[in-house]
């Protein structure tokens, strides 16, 4: 079992989703960066593309973005997103 980490997933409407998952990949706009618990410290923009959570539980949502900026720090991340879809 992986360690949790903080994620929050926002766009200018609404609080997608805000809770402790064990992984997340992103569409950065550089390619794909996957991330796990106390993971350096980064910031970037983010390319349309599906971005991949894993809860503790092992199960695994997908959902669609398009543009934004996402930053990890202090076993935190946060995806600013212009738009989510689930079920990307």
């Amino acid at each position: 079992m992986a360690t949790p980490f903080q994620l929050s997933i926002l766009t200018p409407e609404r609080t997608v989703f805000e809770g402790d998952v064990e992984y997340l990949e992103v569409p950065g706009s550089q390619g794909y960066l996957g991330v796990l618990a106390h993971h350096a410290a980064l910031v970037t923009t983010l390319a349309d593309g599906v971005l991949t959570v894993r809860y503790a539980d092992g199960r695994e949502e997908r959902m669609s973005v398009s543009g934004g900026f996402f930053e990890v720090g202090g076993n935190k991340a946060t995806v600013l997103a212009d738009s989510v879809a689930t079920g990307g």
